[in-house]
């Protein structure tokens, strides 16, 4: 896992890697800029037109050291920089003295020298890095305009100009095709308020001390691939070993649900899956998931009584369950059976949020699965995506919870307040159904012994990947939940391998 720091903490480890490293800030410099041109190289070819604009900070050093090293590899490239050269840094002297006369270099002094972006140019913006503590105004905020304006494809130097490290940025940024940061991700770039600004977001290494980084203390992790733990199972395992599961879903109208959550927890190896369900849902159940067992409710319509099976490992409970009276005290009736961590979702979430008195009695270490909406009923209104980061680590810590906020970058969350973002998924997972795979998948995991914040962070990875590589095959359009449940071998077998 990659720790996520604030600007200050970044500054930090900036200063020690040069001053324990026996290494300059220039040469660091380079380093970073020769790591943005190595990714950008994968996406641009060569024959593309390149327009650099640079403020006279750090972060256009950072863009005059790209603008050479671009034109070292062939690229046409003109570089611009905005602000007064007296007050520029160190750093960006030199890198604009390297460059001097190897290439085009210009200054925007006022609005008439703002300049026109051909739509088939691409723009490397590198105006204002992660130290941004005040909004955009004047000369600078008009070509960030300008620049956004134009159809060019857009590449942001660590952090799209404009927007601010570790709060709300109020005024205008740079809206980013894709951003290529340096080695430290910041907090802002995984708030869904600022996905379009970021774009596609990229993370290359540039020799920051590892150590260093280690020491500093944070709440915040971007999890890797490496921090994924699938269950092992033995050679003579038999189903009873890979889990005994049991799935609470279902009333009239809403057996889908049930359907792709009890497909997607075999899928992830359950080895024996009960479904608890409203007599209108048997025939579709044995006729969709032939694997399960399913277990009648004696409602026709709806969950009224709700009686485990014997040595359940794992409870799941909550797609197309509804919000009706019955259903409410059938949970209920569940929750003073249960002791070890259950999974909550959809309608048994909204059932906390409207009885809120029941989330005093959860098993400490369930795990919940609410999208913005689900989480707004529990936790009420939030200003901005930051506040809401810290109404998560709340329910989290106050409840013992570990909680998952779904969305782009989907927050991960432990009993402890510690915040993981999820670097799987992608914009066609917003679909009916994706929830309710999600369900199956997790717990699945937790049916099969992984404790219960590793089952979530394992299954959201998991489901994610799943998601990816369903839209290599499917696209984002097409793409829809029982694909994600299709792809789930595929994606397990590219973790083992």
């Amino acid at each position: 896992m990659i720790p996520v720091l604030n600007a200050t903490q970044i500054k930090s480890v900036d200063q020690y890697t040069i001053e324990e490293g026996a290494t300059s800030s220039a040469a660091l410099m380079e380093r970073a800029s020769e790591a943005f041109v190595e990714c950008f190289q994968t996406i641009v070819p060569k024959t593309s037109r390149i327009m650099v604009f640079c403020g006279v900070g750090n972060n256009g050093g950072d863009g005059m050291a790209i603008s050479r090293l671009l034109h070292d590899r062939e690229y046409d490239v003109i570089s611009y920089y905005i602000g007064d050269l007296q007050k520029a840094t160190e750093d960006f002297r030199v890198n604009m003295e390297r460059s001097s006369g190897i290439f085009p270099i210009k200054q925007i002094k006022d609005y008439d020298h703002i300049p026109f972006i051909p739509n088939d140019y691409v723009i490397i913006d590198a105006l204002l890095g992660s130290g941004l503590s005040r909004p955009l105004e004047g000369l600078i905020e008009k070509l960030v305009n300008t620049i956004n304006d134009s159809w060019a494809q857009i590449f942001s130097v660590d952090i799209p100009s404009g927007i601010f490290s570790d709060n709300t940025s109020d005024g205008a940024t740079i809206i980013a095709d894709h951003t290529i940061s340096f080695e430290i991700p910041k907090l802002s770039l995984f708030q869904p308020e600022l996905a379009g600004q970021v774009g596609r977001w990229h993370l290359v290494g540039i020799g920051l001390s590892k150590e260093f980084i280690s020491l500093q203390k944070t709440n915040y992790f971007y999890t890797e691939r490496k921090d994924i733990k699938l269950p092992k199972r033995a050679k003579n395992a038999h189903k009873g070993d890979a889990g005994r599961m049991l799935l609470i879903s279902g009333s009239k109208g809403k057996m889908g649900a049930t359907v792709l959550s009890a497909k997607a927890a075999m899928r992830t190896g359950a080895g024996l899956l009960f479904v608890h369900a409203p007599c209108c849902g048997l025939d579709v159940l044995q006729t969709a998931v032939p694997e399960a067992m399913v277990i009648e409710d004696e409602h026709t319509e709806v969950i009224t009584e709700i009686l485990p099976a014997d040595n359940i490992r794992v409870v799941a409970i909550g797609p197309g369950i509804g919000t009706g009276s019955l259903t409410v005290k059938a949970f209920k009736g569940l929750l003073d059976k249960v002791k070890d961590p259950i999974v909550i979702d959809a309608d048994a979430i909204n059932i906390l949020a409207e009885n809120r008195e029941l989330l005093d009695v959860l098993p400490a270490g369930s795990v919940l699965t609410p999208h913005p909406g689900e989480f707004k009923r529990l936790v009420g209104e939030w200003k901005d995506d930051f506040e809401k980061l810290e109404l998560l680590r709340n329910l989290c810590k106050t409840y013992k919870l570990n909680v998952v906020l779904k969305g782009a970058h989907s927050a991960v969350c432990d009993y402890h307040g510690i915040v993981y973002f999820n670097p799987t998924g992608n914009p066609g997972m917003a679909t009916a159904g994706s929830g309710d795979v999600l369900t199956g998948v997790i717990a699945a995991l937790m049916a099969q012994g992984l404790k219960s914040f590793d089952a979530l962070k394992t299954g959201v990875y998991l489901h994610g990947l799943a998601g990816d590589l369903a839209e290599v095959k499917k696209g984002q359009y097409s793409l829809i939940a029982s694909d994600i449940i299709d792809f789930l071998p595929e994606a397990f077998l590219k973790l083992t391998n």
